[in-house]
């Protein structure tokens, strides 16, 4: 397998190749800042409904990518630990290190994609996941996530290799409302990306 993926319906995990990934323990955190968007009102709330997770727990190791490769890398999939919804309006990694470049955010429902991305290639033919490009984007759209209840749509950044990387992709930013206000909650989260030979 060339993709790193967790499913959302089953226990199942995708490994990308023997010793490519790992999990490793891992605390971050972020001071929240923004404002208001899609209708609130307001400053901008630090909020604390949301959970991420295993992938929050550890870091995600990739070391075979490739210098102007672009991958898939995805932010933990958001649980409401709350008791009333939240409708999600957009995730962002607030740390990109030197070497790695955003393109892009998009946010895809894991029941179409056959489970959530953790990183994989962008590239169909390197993917068991297919061509995300051809999937449906989120991206832009309030997503409903119930109380007590794990989100479908999960978000991913397009990223592209443009150098030697010796830091993480971390800190996983998330920003919802709860009724007319809006929140900003910070999520652990960390990738680490490194160049190495490429998967066969």
């Amino acid at each position: 397998m060339r993709t790193l993926a967790s499913s959302t319906r089953t226990s199942r995990t995708r490994i990308a190749a023997s010793g490519a990934a790992a999990l490793l323990v891992l605390a971050a955190g972020c001071t929240l800042t923004g404002s208001g968007a899609d209708g609130a009102t307001g400053a901008v709330r630090e909020g604390n409904a949301l959970d991420g997770g295993m992938q929050s727990a550890g870091n995600v190791g990739y070391e075979h990518a490739q210098i102007a490769h672009e991958y898939w890398a995805g932010l933990p999939l958001p649980w409401n630990t709350s008791s009333s919804d939240i409708r999600l309006t957009a995730a962002a990694f607030t740390h990109v290190p030197k070497g790695l470049k955003v393109v892009e955010y998009r946010a895809f429902d894991a029941g179409e994609t056959d489970g959530n991305v953790i990183f994989a290639s962008t590239d169909a033919d390197e993917s068991s996941m297919g061509d995300l490009f051809k999937m449906r984007n989120y991206a832009g759209h309030a997503v409903t996530v119930k109380a007590k209840s794990s989100s479908r749509v999960y978000y991913v950044a397009r990223v592209k290799v443009t150098g030697p990387v010796h830091d993480s992709l971390s800190g996983c930013r998330y920003s919802y409302l709860q009724g007319a206000t809006q929140y900003q909650q910070d999520i652990d989260c960390s990738t680490i990306v490194r160049l190495g030979p490429p998967l066969k």
